[in-house]
């Protein structure tokens, strides 16, 4: 059985959130990955200065917009986007830490329900200094999206934002997902520090 879900990204590629901070919005199409089809790939980065690829990192905000379904936990889908991303992070050169990193990396991931920048800023809360406006940017992210944001913990500065959008194929079997998982987070890590 699969389902078609789509994602959708606008975004504008001027400056944003910050006075003097560029961003730019840039798309991929990368060939089909384990488990997904038709994937798309966005990356917001800001322009104005060098992303690190040293220090360390932990993790901010979780936000999941899943249907409840047999076998699909919140807990084991968290554990699936952990493990890709500390493989992901650590194979750049980041190291992982529990207290006072240096860089935050949050994520979110619908396939149930939409989400859009004010979603995002909520589950920030304090996380981040100034949330993206929303009636700025109109960055919507409909469902079938994994959102993957790497924050300044210190300045509380969004710094990097990737998200990966595809059909997925909800029968894909159990001992798999995190094959698949692991492929959604290495394409699109492969995009950091700068597309």
């Amino acid at each position: 059985m699969k389902r078609n879900i789509l994602g959708l990204f606008a975004a504008a590629t001027a400056a944003i959130c910050l006075i003097g901070c560029s961003r730019k919005t840039l798309t991929f199409q990368p060939s089909e990955l384990a488990g997904l089809k038709n994937p798309s790939i966005h990356i917001l980065a800001d322009q104005s200065r060098a992303l690190p690829v040293t220090g360390s990192f932990g993790w901010g905000y979780c936000l999941f917009r899943v249907a409840r379904q047999p076998g699909n936990q919140l807990g084991t889908l968290g554990e699936r986007l952990q493990r890709a991303l500390l493989a992901s992070l650590t194979g750049k050169g980041l190291a992982y830490t529990e207290t006072e990193p240096d860089l935050l990396v949050s994520y979110a991931l619908a396939s149930d329900a939409a989400i859009d920048e004010t979603d995002l800023n909520k589950a920030y809360g304090e996380l981040l200094a100034t949330p993206v406006d929303v009636a700025e940017t109109s960055l919507h992210y409909k469902r079938g999206v994994l959102i993957l944001d790497v924050v300044e913990r210190k300045s509380k500065h969004l710094l990097w934002r990737g998200a990966i959008m595809a059909e997925i194929d909800l029968s894909w079997p159990e001992e798999r997902k995190q094959e698949r998982c692991d492929a959604a987070v290495n394409e699109l890590l492969r995009h950091y520090p700068k597309p």
